[in-house]
């Protein structure tokens, strides 16, 4: 038993790492150091994510730590998409005045090597968030469980712990991203580029 529960571990950190390197590699070669800088620290975030809530936070009702068996390598690149899209969507809906959707998903789209279907469904959930903010997490937790592990069905346990997840994963990302450096000043040395 444990030594197949350390096989899965194993198996999980192989695909954080493997989605992490392939998503940073991408992110270095953006031109403009604000979207550069801001995918890096996205993904660094999510591989931190990825880590805790698959393989480090044992509790009765993680949505993702019960979902370890069931893990593979589309299943972690899509969590680490999902995570892109989010934060993404948030920032934007936040700094409206500063950033533009199309600047910013131009760019998420080249990072994270989105497909016809994920482009589309990232401008839907954007939409949603713009247009009725208060339906957009119930939907984005609907859809990070369906689009990741097929799931169509979820308890009231794991909805609560997905959107709890992106609260604080936001929440987490945006500290680490702005906490030495203020959003306007990464914004002003990008245009200054």
């Amino acid at each position: 038993m444990l030594e197949e529960r350390l096989k899965k571990d194993e198996r999980c950190k192989v695909l954080i790492e493997y989605s992490k390197t392939y998503f940073l590699d991408r992110a270095y070669q953006l031109e403009n150091r604000f979207y550069s800088d801001y995918y890096v620290q996205c993904t660094q975030s999510t591989a931190a994510d990825a880590y805790e809530n698959f393989l480090e936070t044992a509790m009765e009702h993680n949505y993702f730590k019960n979902k370890l068996q069931r893990l593979d390598e589309t299943a972690m690149l899509r969590f680490f998409k999902l995570a892109a899209i989010h934060h993404t969507i948030r920032m934007v809906r936040r700094r409206k005045k500063s950033l533009s959707w199309e600047d910013m998903k131009d760019n998420l789209f080249q990072v994270y090597d989105l497909t016809k279907n994920e482009k589309e469904m990232a401008d839907i959930l954007q939409r949603c968030a713009f247009l009725y903010q208060s339906g957009f997490q119930d939907l984005f937790i609907k859809t990070t469980a369906r689009y990741i592990f097929g799931d169509k069905e979820l308890s009231a346990f794991s909805f609560a712990f997905i959107g709890n997840f992106w609260y604080n994963s936001y929440s987490s990302f945006m500290g680490s991203f702005t906490g030495y450096v203020p959003f306007h000043v990464r914004m002003e040395r990008a245009m200054g580029e």
